[in-house]
């Protein structure tokens, strides 16, 4: 599985696009969650934000490409885009597809460093897939907007 993992990440930079590897949906937590994840988790329910933008940069040993911006308004992905270009829905980044790919990463990788801010944004995240693997770690800096 983690090989499968790292072959689609590593596949990722040269399609030029940072694209979600999880199902979207609601994310809820299960018991098996990292408590960490858990508690970002509840304190970002407990604000109750519907309508926000996040932007998604991705940085890694791979060529660059522009952060990803997904437009959510009452819990709902409306626009997802990548510079100039306009992406598919599923191709996004809303808060529970950000803590969906934690939790795939917390059961695949071989480590995952998440910083958060106090309302439970993932703010910074590193995951490295396969630790004796060189160069493959990704580094995802969020932002958040209000709107």
């Amino acid at each position: 599985m983690k090989r499968v993992l790292v072959l689609a990440l590593a596949l990722l930079p040269t399609l030029g696009l940072v694209v979600p590897a999880h199902a979207a949906g609601d994310f809820e937590p299960t018991s098996k969650d990292d408590p960490a994840l858990v508690a970002a988790w509840q304190a970002w329910e407990k604000k109750g934000i519907d309508d926000y933008t996040t932007t998604v940069r991705l940085s890694c040993f791979c060529p660059q490409a522009p952060g990803v911006r997904t437009v959510v308004r009452d819990g709902e992905t409306r626009t997802v885009t990548q510079g100039t270009r306009t992406l598919g829905d599923g191709k996004g980044w809303s808060m529970d597809q950000l803590f969906a790919m934690l939790r795939e990463g917390y059961e695949t990788a071989d480590r995952v460093e998440v910083t958060y801010t106090p309302r439970g944004i993932p703010k910074s995240i590193t995951i490295d897939p396969e630790k004796s693997a060189t160069d493959e770690e990704r580094y995802y800096t969020v932002s958040l907007s209000r709107s």
